[in-house]
């Protein structure tokens, strides 16, 4: 079964079953077990925090700050700083305002 056929979303958690391929991954959700690609997916540790963009951010690389667009999940395991926490959204690292995220 492949991704398609697991009904995989944005923000849903996956229980990794395999990650022995570099490029697909093996995973649970709920009661259904399929192959995703590796990319969709952001290994997390204990730490880390998923949210969801709640409105699109234009991003100032000067600033160390990353565009996320509306209903893009991103992943953080560090605290609020000013009203901006630092990210990662699958290759990209930077800061965004706190009120532009919602935990999920």
């Amino acid at each position: 079964m492949y991704y398609q056929s697991t009904g995989l979303r944005a923000g849903d958690r996956i229980v990794l079953a395999d990650d022995s391929n570099d490029d697909w991954w093996k995973g649970v959700i709920e009661d259904r077990i399929g192959f995703f690609p590796a990319a969709f997916a952001h290994q997390l540790r204990v730490e880390d925090q998923v949210f969801r963009c709640n409105r699109t951010f234009i991003g100032c690389k000067e600033q160390g700050q990353i565009t996320l667009k509306e209903g893009q999940i991103c992943v953080s395991s560090e605290g609020e700083h000013s009203g901006f926490i630092r990210v990662a959204s699958g290759k990209k690292r930077g800061f965004v305002p706190c009120d532009v995220l919602e935990i999920i």
